[in-house]
């Protein structure tokens, strides 16, 4: 992501944050890197946010690996994917980000110990991004953190002329019926509690998710709908049905290079990180082990990385990727100084995310 000096200012809030001071497993520089990408076989089951398995992300990949299959399903959050996994649904390799729930995916068993000595880059990530609640857990690595960014408003300036600087812009009722939400239990209950004045979010107590909880089904429609994923929410900027909604940098800025007019803008109540990464499951065959790590050290190899930087402004857990990122990319991806993190909510899970998931399905519900 950033020259490595630069990358501890980004992350420090987050490690500082999140505790982190478990000793980092040690690995040989290039495990495996002997071995003909051709002769690795197999079939992976890959649950992920659709950005994982976009075709252009992994077409070296798919060059590299011509024998390793992967049999792609989207989720449009991680408690979707808890959910589906505790009912039966089968998978390899599962994405999930720090702060939703790779914690509690490690303690569901969800997630089973990495051979950190089968994992090339380990060594080259950012130790803070090593560090990350469930990343690490009991001494062992259970996934391997691959980006990370941050979250805040999304608006279309040909509609909303004067600029948000605010959650409670999501809840201005000139925009009622035109506004939109992730349906992230987290995000939405963090924007929640931040209109409410709310500064600790992370750490709510049973009476102010209540509160959360009411405020949220109070105004619910003010929002068109509580999207799921990067293809929804863009569908619904183009066809004019939102004018506004929480999300991400690359939402803009692919919005933009498809006509329509998208700003981000950061709220001045505070701003989410995020980070996420890959896990394989305690229930993969034996013979597609080799292709799931091979999958993992794609990802968190520099050329993937700058993909991901490139195209979606993605910052990323590899420091030798800024030794291949060009000056262009690692200025419009803020590579080198992140935007305003002065007002960062750290990329850590509250302690009762079942709670702040159970609010909003009652919101949702409501």
């Amino acid at each position: 992501m950033r020259r490595a000096a630069a990358i501890v200012g980004v992350f420090a809030i987050v490690a500082a944050a999140c505790g982190g001071d478990d000793e980092t497993p040690s690995s040989p520089s290039s495990a495996a890197g002997s071995v003909d990408p051709a002769s690795i076989t197999g079939t992976i089951r890959l649950l992920s946010y659709s950005d994982g398995f976009d075709p252009g992300y992994l077409q070296d990949f798919n060059e590299m690996y011509p024998n390793i299959t992967i049999e792609s399903s989207s989720m449009g959050s991680n408690e979707e994917a808890i959910a589906k996994i505790q009912a039966g649904f089968d998978a390899d390799v599962v994405n999930s980000c720090v702060d939703e729930a790779t914690l509690e995916m490690v303690q569901k068993g969800i997630y089973a110990p990495l051979d950190v000595n089968r994992l090339n880059d380990w060594n080259d990530l950012f130790p803070s991004m090593q560090q990350l609640p469930g990343v690490q857990a009991d001494g062992q690595v259970y996934m391997l953190p691959v980006d990370a960014g941050t979250s805040g408003i999304v608006y279309d300036a040909d509609v909303v002329t004067t600029p948000p600087d605010s959650w409670a812009d999501l809840f201005d009722p000139q925009w009622a019926g035109r506004a939109g939400m992730e349906d992230i239990a987290v995000t939405a209950m963090m924007i929640g509690a931040l209109t409410n004045g709310i500064e600790d979010p992370i750490n709510m107590d049973d009476t102010q998710i209540e509160q959360v909880k009411q405020f949220l089904i109070d105004h619910k429609s003010q929002f068109r709908t509580f999207w799921k994923g990067d293809a929804e929410v863009k569908s619904l900027f183009k066809s004019g049905e939102i004018v506004i909604s929480s999300g991400y940098p690359d939402t803009a800025k692919s919005l933009t290079k498809e006509g329509v007019n998208a700003k981000f803008a950061v709220a001045k109540e505070g701003q989410f990180l995020w980070a996420c990464g890959y896990g394989i499951t305690p229930d993969i065959a034996p013979e597609n082990l080799d292709a799931a790590y091979a999958l993992l050290n794609y990802y968190s190899s520099p050329e993937a990385e700058l993909y991901e930087a490139e195209h979606w402004n993605y910052q990323v857990a590899n420091a030798k990727t800024l030794d291949i990122a060009s000056d262009k990319v690692i200025e419009e991806a803020s590579l080198e100084a992140p935007f305003h993190l002065e007002n960062a909510i750290p990329a850590s899970p509250p302690a009762n995310r079942d709670a702040w998931v159970a609010a909003w399905t009652e919101v949702k519900a409501s």
